[in-house]
């Protein structure tokens, strides 16, 4: 009896000798399997997200292309033409006149109470001309 004793004490000295080891291996294998699993996940989410970002970049180039085209089709000048004659009812005019003035230009025109062109009356200043508001007789 004594030999069994004897043999299973390597046995079981061995196994505590050995089982820290053992559950560390263990641990250590779990938390990489755990962050495996934590980083395909991670890479779902982002998969997602990306897909999710390239669907609004072609819904995006697609409103784009849209807009391109309606705007060439209002800037086009046979299409403006065209709505002016149907929608707004504008026809030719028959009787355009050009005037023509030949006398010498209002801004090169001497002053007429021997003040200096843009002076106010007030002695605001030249810069007053620019600052100055308009009237609807003007």
């Amino acid at each position: 009896m004594m030999e069994r004793e004897s043999d299973r004490e390597p046995a079981s000295f061995f196994l505590r000798k050995k089982s820290p080891y053992l559950i560390l291996f263990a641990l250590i294998l779990f938390t990489s399997f755990m962050g495996l699993g934590v980083l395909r996940l991670y890479s779902f989410r982002l998969e997602y997200k990306l897909n999710g970002i390239n669907s609004q970049i072609d819904s995006l180039v697609a409103q784009n292309v849209a807009l391109k085209e309606s705007m060439s089709a209002l800037l086009s000048p046979a299409r403006v033409f065209d709505y002016s004659k149907k929608q707004l009812g504008m026809t030719f005019a028959s009787n355009v006149r050009t005037l023509r003035l030949d006398g010498m230009l209002l801004a090169d025109a001497a002053p007429v109470d021997g003040r200096t062109p843009g002076a106010s009356p007030e002695g605001e200043g030249w810069f007053y001309f620019f600052l100055e508001k308009a009237m609807a007789g003007e």
